[in-house]
């Protein structure tokens, strides 16, 4: 009995690839809205126009997909052969001789695709795609809060103007309006009482024009004779209100280039060269500066004290004298160590990040490796029992990464390690897991047992 190669491997590709698809779209779109909820108070009230909100969406979408890729790898090939055992495909398959491993054979590629174009991601697209997240991101919070002006509460959002409105009627219409002027910036210029009126914004949003109808204003009048209020009656008063700080001003990127998220892995590799070799001179400073006070100091208390042993004056200042000198030095030494848990802290910060751009496409790899064998021992195909475990798992990777990542942050174990210590771990969970599914060990425990 054969097994025709090419057949098989477009049964096994196409199966996978269709879960694989669906929970990238899904895991990406759930981190999305996550994203949304982390800055929905930024994002409400500010009057964004769709496509400001599309941008952000995008760049964003772009910084999740090393995230999602190994979490959709992982599900879809625990799904693919959890379905494979459960219908007994991998039975029939090992009854014509053919290993666990022949089955995820035509999946490596596709993985290993997946994971230099991950790399790839990770090291172009998504520094760029940082870049502008952040800068548009800055701009929005910056940006005003929309026109919202509420019933019996002053809006004082425009500048140069006060307004309060005591009810709020159809049509933008409004009862008994107060609106105090102090444009000019030296206390309030007029003011406006009104029984009705009526708000509108022009079509290119510059312009808030506000129709004052039955009401009276209140000039103060100063000259040199004398000082009085001008209050003048009116039936209709019309004001133009300029909306331009409303405006959301696009920033220049280039202020946010310097981070390490906005970089790739050359440019993040100078940076932290740049920073080790800063260390570096602040070390040897220090340390020169240490050598030649100490020589100094000890040569002049030194003359001190051999002008005449007998005075006890001179003693007495080579002592006050080298008294001080140490506590420079503590000072100094102190100042070298918050200067150097400073640029250490950087270091590490950098290295964060180009361990990164590795271990997550690897994990692509790794997810296959533990996610198909999974699979073959739950006997479980669709989103039931798959989507639990690879939950579960991605899970305890991602918490050993995070503590990892915070721990190398604080400066209390090496980047490498603490990067790759997922990674590893992982991978030789994985291999463990491969290897025992392909020697059928659980089967053969079945057997024995019954």
């Amino acid at each position: 009995m054969g097994l025709d190669l090419n057949i098989f491997k477009k049964f096994i590709f196409s199966a996978f690839i269709r879960p694989f698809f669906l929970t990238f779209s899904i895991v990406i779109t759930i981190l999305l809205m996550q994203f949304l909820w982390k800055y929905i108070d930024d994002l409400i009230g500010k009057g964004l126009e769709w496509n400001i909100i599309i941008e952000l969406l995008w760049y964003s979408s772009i910084t999740l997909i090393p995230i999602a890729l190994p979490l959709a790898i992982l599900l879809a090939s625990m799904m693919l052969t959890g379905s494979l055992s459960e219908n007994s495909e991998l039975t029939a398959i090992n009854s014509i001789g053919k290993p666990f491993t022949y089955i995820i054979n035509p999946l490596l590629l596709f993985s290993l695709l997946i994971t230099l174009s991950s790399f790839m991601i990770s090291n172009y697209a998504i520094p760029y795609a940082n870049l502008k997240a952040t800068t548009l991101m800055y701009d929005i919070i910056q940006k005003k809060l929309n026109i919202n002006i509420q019933e019996k509460v002053f809006f004082s959002e425009i500048e140069g103007y006060s307004i309060r409105v005591d009810k709020k009627l159809s049509n933008n219409m409004m009862e008994n309006i107060i609106l105090y002027d102090y444009v000019d910036k030296k206390g309030i210029k007029q003011v406006f009482t009104a029984r009705n009126g009526k708000m509108s914004i022009t079509g290119d949003n510059k312009l808030l024009i506000i129709n004052l109808y039955n009401g009276e204003s209140y000039n103060e009048v100063l000259n040199e004779e004398q000082e009085y209020i001008l209050k003048t009656k009116f039936e209709q008063y019309n004001l133009a209100l300029d909306l331009s700080a409303f405006e959301m001003e696009r920033s220049n990127s280039d202020r946010f280039s310097n981070r390490a998220k906005t970089m790739n892995m050359n440019q993040l590799k100078k940076h932290v060269d740049s920073l080790k070799s800063e260390y570096g001179e602040l070390q040897k400073s220090l340390l020169s500066n240490f050598i030649q006070e100490t020589k100094f100091n000890a040569n002049k208390s030194h003359n001190l004290e051999k002008r005449s042993d007998n005075n006890l004056n001179n003693v007495y200042k080579a002592k006050s004298h080298n008294k001080i000198k140490i506590n420079e030095q503590i000072q100094a030494v102190q100042n070298y160590q918050n200067k150097s848990k400073i640029i250490k802290k950087k270091i590490n910060k950098f290295q964060v990040e180009r361990h990164r751009k590795l271990t997550l496409p690897l994990a692509c790899m790794i997810m296959l490796l533990i996610g198909s064998p999974i699979g073959a021992i739950i006997k479980k195909g669709g989103f039931g029992l798959p989507v639990v475990f690879s939950i579960f798992l991605f899970l305890i990777y991602h918490i050993i990464s995070i503590t990892g990542e915070k721990m190398v942050k604080k400066d209390v174990i090496d980047p490498f390690i603490g990067m790759w210590t997922s990674t590893i771990i992982m991978f030789m969970v994985g291999v463990v897991l491969l290897i025992v599914v392909n020697n059928n060990y659980f089967e053969k425990i079945w057997l024995k047992k019954y």
